[in-house]
């Protein structure tokens, strides 16, 4: 599984929001911090607007700011707003999917993947902020 470009300017944007949550980015200071197209931009706040992420501000002094604390916002909140549910195979999430179900030893395996990935996809981002200020120091 790989997730795309967009995703990933999505995680760079909630990240460069959970900095200062309370105040107003412009695109343009988003976009330069974070080495984001500004053109994607809008397209990536509209999506995170509307899975509850981030609350957008019209007009001229408008932008972006996120619309719950940091702590409250997972990775896997994040990237499953752009993707849909994250699972590693049809037959995780849709039992009537295969007609193996229930005897296939590899459904088992997938399940378990697919719930340590989940697990670890629920990291929040004041932990990655935390995570960020460590590698920053240590560079």
């Amino acid at each position: 599984m790989e997730f795309g470009i967009i995703e990933d300017y999505a995680v760079r944007m909630v990240l460069y929001l959970s900095r200062n949550p309370e105040k107003i980015s412009s695109r343009q200071e988003i976009s330069q911090a974070m080495q984001i197209p500004i053109s994607v931009l809008a397209r990536i706040g509209q999506i995170l607007e509307a899975g509850g992420i981030v609350e957008i501000q019209r007009g001229k002094k408008g932008g972006y700011r996120l619309r719950k604390p940091p702590e409250k916002i997972t990775l896997l909140e994040v990237i499953e707003s752009f993707v849909g549910k994250i699972a590693i195979n049809k037959c995780v999430d849709n039992p009537n999917f295969c007609v193996r179900e229930g005897i296939c030893p590899v459904n088992f395996v997938w399940k378990e993947i697919n719930e340590k990935f989940r697990e670890l996809l629920k990291i929040d981002f004041k932990t990655l902020l935390e995570k960020e200020r460590t590698l920053l120091q240590n560079k």
